[in-house]
């Protein structure tokens, strides 16, 4: 029993390093992204009449300025960016330098992901030595 909590726990603490990670790798690469605060978000619906299947997921227009220039671009539709946006609260765009239409999402949801699976991991690895 303690060995596959061990186990376990040392796999749930490794999934938690993955967002660590991935972190470090978009830091590492950081003089290819500028951090843009976004300015306007408008949700976008169509409302063309289609088949289920075909209906496209809902879309955010997005305003940014980077270098002195607005721009727009089309993001997919995030709830807690655009809660966060009309609550009042600073948001925050990773924009490629070499195309701006190019953005990345900088909300840094996984640090909750990230806490929620080590904690676990730890957890399970304290119980494994509670049973061994």
């Amino acid at each position: 029993m303690s060995s596959v909590l061990l186990t376990l726990g040392i796999c749930f603490i490794s999934v938690g390093f993955l967002p660590l990670a991935r972190w470090l790798k978009c830091k590492v690469s950081k003089h290819h992204w500028r951090v843009c605060e976004i300015e306007n978000i408008t949700t976008v619906v169509s409302n063309r009449i289609t088949a289920l299947e075909l209906v496209q997921q809902q879309t955010m227009l997005v305003n940014f300025r980077f270098n002195g220039h607005l721009h727009s671009v089309l993001v997919g539709h995030d709830d807690t960016l655009f809660s966060r946006f009309k609550q009042g609260k600073v948001c925050t765009l990773l924009v490629d330098v070499d195309n701006p239409t190019y953005v990345y999402n900088n909300a840094q949801l996984w640090h909750n992901f990230a806490l929620v699976w080590l904690l676990a991991g730890l957890s399970l690895l304290i119980g494994s030595f509670h049973f061994s």
